[in-house]
């Protein structure tokens, strides 16, 4: 086991007061199970043999009050080992949860949704089903194992030795299987977790899948996807099988070495009668605990390769790092520069030598060719990744010294597709401040131009709008998005693209929202269509990762360059369509 998984086995030192009495409750409870052949070898031998019946109703009651104690003891352990595992479970979906929160953007990029889901719910799963394995099953069928065999050779020393000279053809058994079923188990993870980042692939863009009439491809690549899964599957399960039927077998064998040999010392005198059905059903008793501890292999290897997966991510370093000593960001002003930046994603160069300054208060537009570098910029303003070379710094302060989450508290982003999370319109715009007051939240919505559509639902703010806002318009998950902007009341504003994929009426709404949102905070556009952003105080043209023309729309649109041909060129699309709609009409 290495020492990644080791770690992971930390998480229940919280709780090892716990452990330890939920471990020796069931010990007890298993080992006082124990005692009932030897009371039949006392009531056979002596109460029955010698007419003793007040040593019978003796036994019967010792019997009774025994199980009944045994009963205290099987209540209070299945308590606390289902309480501690379900606490780790908490512990180790939590961490995880957190660990992923501080990764960086460029991670989730590089990995799968469906795989981090598998990770969180799958993995922890199989890792408490592993812990609580080894340390109840293990612990206690090692136990029964061991008391067993202490009175296998206190009633017959040499049936006892001819019985466990089998005992470690099991073990040997067991390690066999065990090898082969993990490795086929790592395999099945890695299928099952490809499985479930296609099928969330898939079920996002059932949309396109629709439009394209393309179902039955879906379906058959699923199908596809699912055969090696269910090979494997039945490959780990067949092994299973073959394990325990060779552990089953070798304890058969040992049964039948016990009737053959323990019945011709009976009929010699050399053993009681009492005492071969003791040694009987010990032995019977032993053949339960060898064949758990064999059907463990299932159960540890998952648990491994689980253990190895959510060690694996838990190691991931994040990439953006708080500083020792972070400045603590109480309140700024604004100003934004750019000193030489360079920024390289995956060794290709995407900003080259950017400088650039930004006065508080001043509302800039980047524009270019698309993967000109414009998208980058604004991730690194709100440093979703550190730069090569240079700095950036806001108000002066260098935003890697600033703390990361005060810093970002004081930027407001408004996407081209917003994210919308399930559950009501008043719940998605509190999101940006969940201590705020109702009058703000409606304050915030009215200048967005939400209020303008939500008089008009039966449930008003306390609509639901479904997964990411599947239950409204674009032009109103928009306004939804920048009345949450407005309630955050950041110093620095962000806009990509927030009103290129609108129609006209919802544009202007939105567009008059976003005149609100704008109105004295530093504000940086990111536009493809130039008509918007014809009123910006500074527009810089970019291609390539670097900075071409600087200046507003009247300085530009003058000289020859790439913003005047790429405004010539949209105006020309514009007045073509509008012509050609004329025409239709």
């Amino acid at each position: 086991m290495n020492m990644k998984i080791v770690r992971l086995f930390k998480l229940l030192r919280p709780y090892k007061v716990l452990l330890v009495g939920g471990v020796v409750s069931i010990t007890v409870f298993a080992c006082l199970g124990l005692v009932m052949p030897w009371m039949l070898k006392i009531i056979i031998d002596r109460a029955l043999g010698a007419a003793d019946m007040g040593l019978l109703f003796g036994i019967l009651g010792a019997i009774i009050i025994i199980y009944a104690v045994r009963e205290i003891f099987f209540y209070m352990s299945h308590y606390l080992i289902y309480y501690i595992s379900q606490r780790m479970m908490f512990d180790v979906r939590k961490e995880l949860f957190k660990h992923l929160q501080n990764l960086s953007l460029r991670f989730y990029q590089e990995y799968r949704t469906g795989k981090l889901i598998s990770n969180i719910i799958t993995d922890v799963a199989r890792l408490e089903q592993m812990i609580f394995s080894c340390l109840v099953t293990m612990t206690v069928n090692s136990f029964v194992i061991f008391f067993i065999t202490i009175g296998l050779f206190l009633m017959n020393p040499k049936l006892a030795l001819i019985c466990l000279f089998l005992l470690p053809l099991q073990f040997l058994n067991f390690a066999y299987f065990k090898k082969h079923i993990t490795q086929d188990n790592r395999n099945l993870s890695e299928k099952m977790s490809e499985i479930s980042a296609n099928l969330a692939e898939t079920i996002n863009g059932v949309k396109v899948v629709k439009s394209f009439s393309k179902e039955r491809t879906e379906n058959r690549n699923f199908v596809s996807q699912l055969r090696p899964a269910l090979d494997l599957t039945i490959s780990v399960l067949m092994k299973s099988v073959y394990c325990w039927i060779i552990a089953d077998g070798i304890s058969i064998l040992s049964t039948v070495i016990v009737l053959g040999t323990g019945g011709v010392m009976v009929a010699h005198g050399n053993m009681t009668i009492g005492e071969f059905v003791a040694f009987y059903t010990y032995l019977g008793m032993m053949l339960n605990p060898i064949i758990q501890l064999s059907g463990l292999s299932t159960v540890i290897s998952n648990g491994l390769v689980g253990a190895d997966r959510i060690a694996t991510l838990l190691d991931t370093i994040p990439e953006i790092k708080e500083a020792e000593d972070p400045i603590t960001v109480d309140d700024i002003k604004g100003r934004i520069e750019f000193n030489d930046v360079s920024f390289a994603y995956n060794g290709k160069p995407v900003v080259k030598n950017f400088s650039l300054r930004i006065n508080p208060g001043q509302k800039i537009a980047l524009v270019g060719p698309s993967g000109s570098g414009k998208s980058t910029i604004a991730n690194l303003i709100l440093r979703f990744y550190d730069i090569n070379n240079g700095s950036i710094t806001v108000d002066g302060n260098d935003i890697r010294k600033l703390g990361i989450e005060s810093y970002r508290s004081k930027i407001g982003v408004v996407l081209q597709e917003p994210f919308l999370f399930s559950g009501s319109i008043e719940e998605n715009i509190a999101y940006a401040r969940r201590d705020a007051e109702k009058v703000d939240i409606y304050r915030a919505a009215k200048m967005a131009n939400v209020e303008e559509f939500v008089n008009g639902l039966e449930k008003g703010y306390q609509t639901e709008i479904g997964e990411n806002g599947t239950m409204i318009s674009g032009g109103q998950k928009q306004r939804i998005a920048i009345a949450r902007a407005i309630l955050k009341d950041p110093r620095i504003l962000i806009l990509d693209e927030a009103t290129s994929a609108l129609d006209t009426v919802s544009e202007y709404l939105v567009q008059d929202a976003l005149d609100n949102l704008m109105r004295d905070r530093t504000t940086v556009i990111i536009a493809h269509r130039l008509s918007t952003v014809k009123n910006a105080d500074l527009i810089v043209v970019m291609k390539d990762g670097e900075i071409k023309q600087l200046g507003n729309h009247s300085t530009l649109i003058s000289q020859d360059g790439i913003y005047r041909e790429m405004y010539t060129t949209q105006e020309d699309e514009r007045l073509g369509r509008k012509r050609a709609q004329l025409s239709i009409a």
